[in-house]
């Protein structure tokens, strides 16, 4: 019998299809299935399509990976999935059979409906998550990867760059040349981090972290109920879940910073940890979550995504890649009119990391003291002393510090480093440099707006710049500034993803 599913989508859209019939049946669409909410009841029928990195296209295929759905999906939501039901013609139209049924015309899951509304993704957007249950989330993570199977012991890295490479190819079709730079930044970024942590990957293999997980842990597919539940295990492409726990676990980390609730990512953490799990350190999650990132952006480049979503996806992974670099100390320095603040500002909007401004603190410190005298040589240490003290505290909370201020002698660099103790072994120093004409033009525009320079042209044109003769040339960046942020900022990447950065 020649029938398209259109023909099956329309009928099981109407409440008469199913026994007995509900009042009304909501239907929902994805770029691959197609989900009837009947009821008690929820039936996905799988699209006849095929991309990259997913094949529907045949009946066959579809049935096997209905069946396959079934299977993984039971280990984290056994009372959700009950099984595949074949739909075969019936009098004037269709009916719900058994999935053996040789006249199978298509095939569908069939599961126990669940309230939305218990979603984690629909309580994060109610604020109505404890960090308690974050823990849970954790601890119920921790105990599915541990009874997971091991799927391989050798080096992951070849097969992460292999689904990277894909990924990116495909963003760079399909995200258009506006986000080009973007995307060949996070390829950069990826293949640095793939050698420079080569013994973090291949340990974690060789421990046996390398498992059948879930493939896609977003929030909506949690369900925050008793007993809490994980649905929509990826089962189209087994390769997708089968990876380092900690790139399972970085999914939801990731989809957490995407609502909103990066707060709630350390209790995640804490209850993986407390449950027995390994997840890795920071920079290896925020690795893993950024490659969450940047594929759930080529997912929204498809039909039924939009570009706005792509478009936050890829800038969610650029923030998760600087979280990645960590432990960095990045230190923007140069005369007055550099441009230096100005690139510290554009950074800390790409990276999600505040910038720890020179200007804002010394005023601050005036304050706190009620005296005068901002610029002489005992207030310079205090200020550079702060600054140190500060950007040490932030490196140890977040991972990174980025740090606006001219670092002009060799004196106020002394200071800022002994402040910082032992957190200056991640410093790595911007040095932005300008003509002079872009730098007293900048200073001279600054007098006729409010800013926290007080520089003026005389005092600009009076400054002059030690030579770091103390940093290594490996960790010193002279850079040109006199150019948009978006230029010098890729330029600060491309060098820190570099093997000399």
């Amino acid at each position: 019998m020649a029938v398209s599913q259109a023909e099956i989508v329309a009928a099981m859209s109407e409440p008469a299809f199913y026994h007995p019939a509900p009042q009304e049946v909501e239907r929902r669409e994805t770029h691959a299935s197609t989900v009837f909410l009947a009821g008690d009841r929820a039936y996905k029928v799988k699209k006849p399509v095929r991309f990259d990195f997913l094949d529907y296209s045949t009946a066959v295929r579809r049935r096997r990976m209905c069946e396959e759905e079934v299977a993984v999906n039971r280990r984290l939501a056994p009372h959700i999935y009950v099984g595949v039901r074949s739909i075969v013609a019936s009098g004037d139209g269709f009916a719900l059979a058994s999935p053996e049924r040789a006249d199978a015309l298509d095939y569908a899951v069939e599961m126990r409906r669940f309230d939305e509304a218990g979603t984690l993704a629909s309580r994060l957007a109610r604020h109505a998550v404890e960090p308690a249950q974050m823990r849970e989330v954790g601890a119920l993570l921790a105990a599915f990867h541990a009874r997971a199977e091991v799927v391989g012991r050798g080096d992951p890295r070849p097969r992460v760059k292999r689904t990277s490479d894909e990924n990116f190819a495909n963003l760079l079709e399909l995200a258009g040349p506006e986000r080009e730079g973007d995307v060949c930044s996070a390829q950069r970024f990826t293949d640095a981090f793939l050698v420079r942590r080569r013994d973090v990957f291949l340990e974690r293999a060789e421990a046996g972290l390398i498992r059948d997980g879930h493939g896609d842990l977003r929030a909506e597919h949690v369900l925050l109920e008793d007993p809490i539940q994980i649905v929509d295990c990826v089962e189209f492409d087994p390769a997708l879940r089968r990876t380092d726990v900690a790139s399972d676990l970085a999914f939801l980390v990731m989809d957490l910073r995407r609502l909103g609730a990066g707060s709630l990512v350390g209790d995640l953490l804490d209850g993986y940890r407390e449950g027995g799990g390994v997840p890795g350190d920071e920079g290896l999650l925020a690795f893993y979550a950024a490659q969450r990132a940047w594929v759930r952006a080529k997912v929204a480049l498809l039909p039924a995504g939009t570009s706005d979503q792509a478009g936050a996806l890829l800038d969610l992974g650029n923030r998760l890649a600087w979280r990645a670099r960590q432990p960095l100390m990045l230190i923007l320095c140069g005369l007055s009119g550099s441009g230096k603040s100005h690139l510290a500002e554009h950074l800390a909007a790409r990276s999600g990391f505040a910038a720890i401004s020179s200007d804002i603190e010394r005023k601050r410190l005036a304050r706190a003291e009620a005296g005068s005298g901002m610029y002489t040589a005992e207030f310079n240490a205090r200020t550079y002393s702060e600054l140190g003290r500060l950007a040490a505290a932030e490196l140890e909370r977040t991972g990174v510090a980025i740090v606006d201020a001219t670092f002009r002698s060799a004196e106020d660099r002394r200071v800022f480093r002994q402040a910082a103790g032992d957190a200056f072994s991640a410093a790595r120093f911007v040095e932005c440099l300008a003509p002079t004409a872009v730098r007293m033009s900048r200073v001279e525009q600054r007098q006729h707006r409010r800013d926290a320079s007080d520089a003026t042209p005389s005092i600009a044109g009076a400054q002059v710049f030690e030579e770091l003769a103390e940093v290594s040339a490996s960790r010193h960046l002279p850079l040109r500034t006199d150019r948009p942020g978006a230029s010098s900022a890729s330029d600060i990447e491309r060098w820190l993803d570099s093997p000399a950065g």
